[in-house]
């Protein structure tokens, strides 16, 4: 399993635009057993200075290379540049799983 980050702004009057490339890249990911399982707006709290982002999704691949396979298919399906014309400020990192139950049971 691996986990993808997205956080990003989306630009003034491109709201649309966005829209459609969340249905077809959510059709593409839920056909590879993909999920998102979180997702925000509209920050409450500022807490560093980093440049404020508005939205965060965070999609659930069953693994890295299933990541790949929905990166390929978009990009056949031409539709990374929807993304790309909608948004500001994106930050998009792909992360392994961590047990971090495990992890600090181990540190004891």
């Amino acid at each position: 399993m691996v986990y993808a980050l997205n956080v990003f702004n989306i630009k003034a009057g491109s709201e649309k635009e966005y829209r459609d490339y969340s249905v077809k890249a959510g059709k593409i990911i839920f056909s590879m057993g993909g999920k998102v399982i979180s997702s925000g707006w509209k920050p409450i709290r500022k807490i560093h200075g980093d440049k404020e982002r508005r939205h965060l999704i965070v999609v659930d691949f069953p693994s890295e290379k299933v990541f790949q396979n929905f990166l390929d298919e978009a990009e056949k399906q031409d539709i990374h540049k929807l993304r790309e014309n909608s948004t500001s400020d994106y930050i998009w990192t792909l992360y392994a799983e961590w047990d971090m139950r495990q992890w600090v049971k181990d540190a004891v």
